[in-house]
């Protein structure tokens, strides 16, 4: 049932771009993508998220309508942990919910109650168990051991009951050299934990990928060590990252960067760039698929010599926008032209026929080996009302 404008409803997906479902998991496919009551043989996708129109046509977003979550831009079905964890032999509820930490990011909180009173669990073990069944990103950052969980008046589970998550390491050893003191204050620093021994892991202490970038930037800020993450999930303790940086000590300056010597001739592509390359050669004079416009109205008068000459300067400041990319022996490389003019073409017409001429405009293709990745098109709708239209090539 289609609710009014103004009115929450949950939010449904449909078209041509709708996925078939989840690959290997039918019994979520059947509850997620639903039969279409508006057309016979579609169907809809239940996004879980809560919305209504606004005003003006647009949609606001209203909160979750189930039990899914985002957490560090990905999608997480909480009952699909739940589920993970109570296959644990020693568990026997379990609940997931999301929180937000002291840095304001969103982080998955495990809750479990073994399920006898004589079995003992452990909440590292059992951030084990759900690593090796899921990936990282729907691991619970900690694993929470309760005697029961609380429920409300109706039986249900009482989210709001359950206690704030305990981040602790094991038992506390204190840092032995002025490396591994430095690395506990970093732990400490972006975990929110007052005393962090040598032998605690980030992860155990609530870290994961999006605050391990995070640890691997302040490595290179205070030690001049270039660090991978992937160090930082190898070596997840104070005592082990100290001798994974001892190693990385022949690396301890970055590459120096040059700018490249003007008219030093062709650059080749990157492996990103001759993948689109190569797209851009399939599609040929018909594809735009590539095209990323973004247009913006101005109002009050425009001095169009002006935007133009701002246009122009922006172009002889990077040389990407000067770039084209022509074939030699069919292998493709770049060449960066001394000069080229940015232009700034400019339309008269009415309120009425600019959106037809926004989308032409936007559509049209680019010629790699021909035109700059860049063109700008001022739509002139009256004295004081303009639409700038800038399109560059991905």
């Amino acid at each position: 049932r289609v609710v009014p404008p103004g009115v929450v409803g949950e939010l449904y997906v449909a078209g041509v771009g709708l996925a078939r479902g989840y690959l290997g998991r039918s019994g979520l496919t059947a509850e997620r993508f639903v039969a279409s009551p508006f057309a016979v043989g579609e169907r809809l996708y239940r996004t879980g998220d809560l919305a209504r129109w606004g005003g003006d046509g647009r949609l606001l977003y209203a909160g979750r309508a189930d039990d899914q979550v985002k957490v560090r831009g990905f999608r997480i079905e909480l009952g699909e942990v739940q589920a993970v964890l109570a296959g644990h032999s020693g568990v026997g509820q379990a609940a997931v919910v999301a929180r937000v930490d002291q840095n304001g990011d969103r982080q998955l909180v495990a809750y479990v109650v073994p399920v006898s009173g004589d079995v003992v669990v452990d909440g590292g073990v059992l951030r084990g168990f759900v690593a090796g069944r899921l990936p990282e990103y729907m691991v619970p950052s900690v694993v929470m051991v309760l005697d029961e969980l609380p429920l409300n008046a109706n039986g249900k589970l009482d989210r709001g009951a359950l206690p704030d998550p305990v981040f602790a390491g094991g038992v506390y050893r204190a840092p032995r050299t002025a490396r591994e003191e430095v690395l506990c204050g970093l732990f400490g620093q972006l975990l929110g934990v007052d005393v962090v021994g040598v032998d605690d892991s980030f992860f155990d202490l609530g870290g994961h990928s999006l605050l391990a970038t995070r640890l691997v930037s302040r490595v290179r800020a205070v030690f001049g060590v270039e660090l991978s993450v992937r160090a930082v999930f190898d070596a997840p303790s104070v005592a082990e990252l100290a001798l994974r940086l001892d190693g990385e000590e022949a690396r301890a300056e970055r590459p120096v960067l040059r700018p490249r010597d003007a008219g030093s001739g062709p650059v080749e592509l990157a492996y990103a760039q001759q993948r689109l390359w190569f797209l851009d050669q399939f599609e040929g004079a018909a594809g735009a698929a590539y095209n990323m416009p973004f247009a913006v109205r101005l109002s009050g008068r425009v001095d169009e010599a002006a935007l133009a000459g701002a246009l122009q300067d922006v172009m002889d400041r990077h040389e990407v926008l000067r770039t084209l990319i022509r074939t030699d022996g069919g292998k493709p490389s770049q060449y960066v032209k001394a000069e080229a003019t940015a232009g700034l073409e400019v339309r008269t017409l009415t309120e009425a026929e600019l959106p037809d001429e926004l989308t032409a405009a936007a559509s049209v293709p680019f010629d790699l080996s021909v035109d700059v990745p860049m063109r700008a098109v001022l739509f002139r709708t009256g004295p004081e009302s303009h639409v700038l239209l800038i399109v560059v090539h991905h």
